[in-house]
């Protein structure tokens, strides 16, 4: 979390802001992967490696959510 924090402002505000943008975009890319995943097996479009992708983006935005709630 400090890599992210040193992005912005050493102010309070500006820090909790970060860690809600960071907070909600990871929360809205699982659902847009999610949505992808379900709209290409809709068009006839399947491969593993499409799922290994989502599992690596659920990966990334669960520790994601997991820093910023110890921030």
């Amino acid at each position: 979390m400090q890599h992210w924090l040193t992005l912005v402002p050493a102010t309070r505000g500006a820090q909790r802001l970060l860690i809600k943008d960071i907070k909600e975009s990871a929360e809205r890319i699982r659902s847009a992967a999610d949505g992808l995943l379900m709209e290409l097996e809709e068009a006839g479009i399947t491969h593993t490696i499409l799922k290994a992708i989502r599992a690596v983006i659920e990966a990334r935005a669960s520790h994601l959510l997991r820093i910023t709630e110890k921030a």
